[in-house]
């Protein structure tokens, strides 16, 4: 009998710090550092389900997110060249610099075998020779080894793994993101401003690779092909405010 069913626990701590805008910035950031785990509709034994306990597909160990908005100091009504002519005050006033940064750690991998237990659509985990799998050096440096691969194995036939389901140790490629703006705001009338924004969206151009393979009988074992998110995208606007 496959057992249907799951249970889940999930603890964090949170914090979070905000600063209201005064003297042209304002800021608000929050940091949480987290632990999922759980035993899913998809594991090895069901005679045996607290043997499938493991961290959850979604687990993200620590994320940090910082919103940020700067009025440039100067021009009209600014700490600096407060008293500037028209023309000076429309090149260099009303500048705001805005930005969104995230950084969060990968989600867990999954190192997957062939099933073959033999017993309806239970899976079957690699077998983990206790070594630890983690490489060091730049992930740039690890594209076709992103992890030892020679620590894991295909079990024998009518055999379980021992290796969980979700890896302890083993992670994706984490997020470091950077979507930064700036906008221009030009009176037009009294009552009547124009914006011109430029957006730019992964503004620094940093690669987030996908998961490598993660199957221990495919030729690409623990080869990174592809990548997570999009490269860096500029965007233009314009916009009135009454």
């Amino acid at each position: 009998l496959y057992a249907a069913g799951a249970k889940s626990r999930y603890d964090a701590l949170q914090m979070t710090g905000r600063k209201r805008l005064s003297q042209g910035l304002m800021f608000e950031g929050s940091y949480t550092y987290a632990k999922a785990s759980e035993i899913g509709m998809s594991h090895q034994d069901s005679y045996d389900l607290d043997a499938s306990w493991a961290l959850a597909s979604y687990d993200i160990a620590h994320r940090f997110v910082i919103s940020y908005l700067y009025e440039l100091p100067f021009g009209h009504g600014r700490r600096f060249a407060s008293g500037a002519s028209g023309f000076v005050n429309a090149l260099i006033g009303g500048w705001q610099f805005n930005g969104i940064t995230t950084l969060q750690s990968g989600t867990p991998l999954s190192i997957t075998a062939n099933n073959t237990a033999g017993i309806f659509g239970a899976r079957t985990q690699p077998n983990n020779n206790g070594n630890d799998p983690r490489l060091s050096g730049p992930v740039e440096e690890r594209l076709n080894r992103y992890f030892d691969t020679t620590v894991y194995s295909q079990p024998a036939a009518f055999t379980f793994g021992n290796e969980p389901i979700f890896s302890p140790v083993l992670r994706a490629h984490g997020v470091q993101n950077f979507d930064l703006s700036f906008f221009k705001n030009f009176a037009v009338r009294p009552s009547v401003t124009a914006q011109f924004r430029v957006e730019a969206l992964n503004a620094f151009n940093r690669v987030q690779f996908s998961a490598p393979n993660t199957s221990v009988t495919s030729t690409s074992f623990g080869v990174i092909t592809g990548q997570a998110n999009a490269p860096r995208q500029l965007q233009f606007g314009l916009k009135l405010l009454w």
